[in-house]
């Protein structure tokens, strides 16, 4: 059950639109071993400092853990005031 579940949240959070950044490490090959690591790491039961087993959150952890954070850009044509030099 735990291993179905985190295979939706597997699913669902490589559609998202978002991407993890590293303040030092900038190459896709670095956060993909990365990623791939706490994969490894919450498949096999490893948490990270999170009291639920949701795959999904300690996925986030793990990730964090290693200095990374979420982000995810503003909509395009979204109603976010964008300062302008005029």
């Amino acid at each position: 059950m735990k291993i179905a579940f985190l295979m939706v949240v597997l699913a669902l959070t490589a559609c998202a639109e978002g991407r993890w950044v590293h303040p030092t490490k900038t190459s896709v090959e670095e956060t993909r071993e990365d990623w791939d690591t706490c994969k490894a790491e919450v498949l096999s039961g490893k948490e990270h400092g999170k009291s639920s087993l949701a795959g999904g959150i300690n996925l986030s952890g793990c990730m964090q853990s290693k200095g990374y954070r979420y982000e995810v850009p503003p909509p395009p044509n979204s109603s976010v005031d964008i300062p302008t030099n005029h």
